[in-house]
């Protein structure tokens, strides 16, 4: 029923179509000017607000990336000023601790003259000065004679390293009781250590005489903490070079040393005061310790600048994007108001094209386009009206269709089947009247039901098995039947009386003209949600011309219901992807027997779908 609904609607909306097709031009002429108008509307304003945006991007950047590039120098001088300010209060401390050695009365005694009694009290001051810091990693004064005395007990010195041939010691004496400061280094003095540390050393004199030197290690991690903590990896880092020309810290110390890495130390200066170098792209800002002849050196990337460039340019260009948007908004606003009731009728027209009679046009504006959705809906309304009626014409010719094949029995059959009752009765056999009349009647009770077109086949099953009865009872051995059906199909739903008729061909055409056994086979199966019903029998079979030919099959001088007639009724259910198939021997053609029966000539399928609702 479905499907015959939508045959007849698109052959009305194909019909609708064609008188439609005759106002193409105009329609398609209509939606260019009316996309040209709204879109000129908005690629106007919008081509006005973007050449604004690109003429004041390039004033814009230039300011913010001027502005952004001088903060950026600034904040790398206040960055280096406040490293140079902690490594000078670093040093200074360190040149006071000095200081305090240098002039501790017991010091004094013990560089002139070693004694038990100054060593260890000169033992307990560098304990004592060693405590005021956790950075200290050791406090020696060495001796003339080669005597020393450190801060840490049971110390002693690396026997295979000469201290005197130490730079820190050299340059002690040539400093000449000036406090001198190492790079980093790794300490050999003690025997079995190797901290990294960064050394100040002095010489002591007795009297205008030399007499020992003042070792002061410190943990070289305060150095790095220091720079660390007030250096940023996102712009650049700091370094310290120093008095010799060698590195004191770098965050990339080993990799300098080892050469994987290089440091442009030619751009490093050390006049007084803050001073900048710029080369590819890098910013070398210098800046010289007059206490430790040290040079902080702040390195900064200048490319960096660029990415920071690139966040202004982000929010130039969201800034853009939002007017941009609320531009478009307006436009697409104003221009709304002027073409919204053309494309109304053309969404109208589009809608009744795609097959939807109720579409309507609903104009709110009083102009002329006003005037045309009312002839629209006119128009639409009178054709829906044809098509209603159209639909109501075939679907009460198809129904009266199939309640006509559905209702025809032969009378023939009838007659026969009445006949037979009633010899049956005159010789006594009571048993067979009554289950011929038992079968009759429900073989008239099911073609006479006015319930669903759709029956469960094992309703049909039934309806096929009361015809069998009577057609055994009237050939007698003439005829066997059997019924071979899956019991997981029985509640699959079939179109009404379709086996039936194709038995009844069977009998007529084929068993009936046999001289001998006849069979009829009937069995139902499922596959790949697919209903197959297949009725064999061993009858003489068709004439090939006649199945090419496509004749309806009925009984001669019969009004039964053919072939062609179930074929018809499951197509038009269904659709055409499901019917019947025919395959049959020529009347005389030898067949090999199955189970001592003359095999079986011809066999009729039907194909449906596989559903049980």
């Amino acid at each position: 029923m479905a499907k015959a609904k939508a045959k007849v609607e698109v052959e009305a909306a194909a019909k609708a179509g064609t008188g439609a097709r005759a106002s193409t031009r105009t329609r398609t002429k209509a939606k260019v000017h009316t996309g040209h108008l709204r879109n000129s509307i908005l690629f106007t304003s919008l081509f006005i607000i973007v050449s604004i945006l690109l003429v004041l991007f390039p004033v814009t950047y230039s300011i913010a990336a001027s502005i952004l590039r001088t903060n950026s120098i600034t904040y790398t001088n206040q960055m280096l000023q406040q490293v140079d300010n902690s490594i000078n209060y670093y040093i200074d401390g360190m040149i006071s601790v000095s200081d305090y050695i240098v002039e501790n009365k017991n010091v004094v005694d013990y560089i002139a003259k070693a004694k038990p009694a100054t060593t260890a009290a000169v033992k307990e001051e560098l304990k004592t000065v060693a405590g005021t810091r956790p950075d200290f990693v050791n406090l020696i004064i060495f001796r003339e004679d080669g005597s020393f005395v450190s801060n840490r007990d049971q110390m002693g010195i690396n026997p295979n390293w000469d201290y005197m041939e130490s730079g820190w010691y050299k340059d002690a004496l040539t400093a000449e009781g000036e406090p001198v400061f190492s790079s980093s280094r790794v300490e050999n003095v003690v025997a079995g250590e190797y901290d990294w540390v960064i050394s100040m050393s002095r010489a002591l004199y007795t009297d205008g005489r030399l007499s020992g030197v003042l070792l002061v290690d410190l943990n070289y991690q305060q150095i790095a903490d220091i720079c660390s903590s007030l250096s940023t990896d996102d712009f650049g880092y700091i370094f310290i070079v120093g008095a010799d020309g060698s590195l004191v810290y770098h965050p990339q110390q080993r990799l300098v040393y080892s050469g994987i890495k290089t440091e442009r130390f030619d751009l490093v200066t050390r006049s007084e005061g803050v001073r900048s170098v710029i080369s590819n792209g890098y910013i070398y800002t210098s800046s010289l310790s007059p206490t430790s002849g040290w040079v902080t050196v702040s390195v900064f990337d200048t490319n960096k600048l660029v990415s920071i460039s690139s966040d202004i340019v982000i929010l130039f260009i969201t800034i853009g994007l939002f007017f941009s948007i609320i531009t478009f908004i307006i436009s697409y606003v104003a221009s709304k108001r002027l073409t919204d009731p053309i494309l109304q009728l053309k969404a109208s027209m589009k809608q009744f094209e795609r097959g939807d009679f109720d579409a309507k046009a609903n104009i709110t504006v009083n102009n002329e386009v006003a005037e045309l959705g009312d002839c629209f809906n006119v128009m639409t309304e009178q054709i829906k009206n044809l098509v209603e009626q159209e639909l109501l014409i075939e679907e009460q010719k198809r129904i009266s269709e199939l309640q006509a094949l559905q209702a025809q029995i032969r009378p023939h059959f009838l007659y026969n089947t009445l006949e037979s009752i009633i010899w049956m009765s005159e010789i006594g056999e009571t048993e067979k009247v009554i289950e011929m009349t038992s079968s009759l009647s429900k073989l008239f009770r099911a073609t006479t039901s006015n319930a669903s077109e759709l029956v469960t086949l094992k309703t049909e099953i039934d309806y096929v098995t009361n015809y069998m009865k009577i057609q055994k009872m009237r050939y007698q051995d003439k005829l066997t039947y059997r019924i071979d059906v899956d019991e997981s199909i029985l509640q699959a739903k079939v179109i009404k009386l379709i086996i039936q008729p194709m038995v009844e061909n069977a009998i007529y055409h084929g068993i009936k003209q046999l001289k001998g056994h006849g069979l009829i086979v009937v069995s139902a199966y499922s596959e790949e949600q697919k209903l197959f019903i297949t009725i064999r029998d061993n009858g003489v079979g068709f004439d090939k011309g006649l199945l090419d030919g496509k004749a309806d099959l009925a009984p001669k001088d019969e009004s039964g219901i053919g072939i062609n007639n179930v074929r018809d009724r499951i197509k038009l259910f269904f659709g055409s992807e499901y019917g019947i198939s025919i395959k049959s021997t020529d009347p005389g053609e030898e067949i090999p027997d199955e189970h001592g029966i003359p095999g079986m000539r011809t066999t009729v399928t039907l194909t449906l779908p596989l559903i049980f609702e």
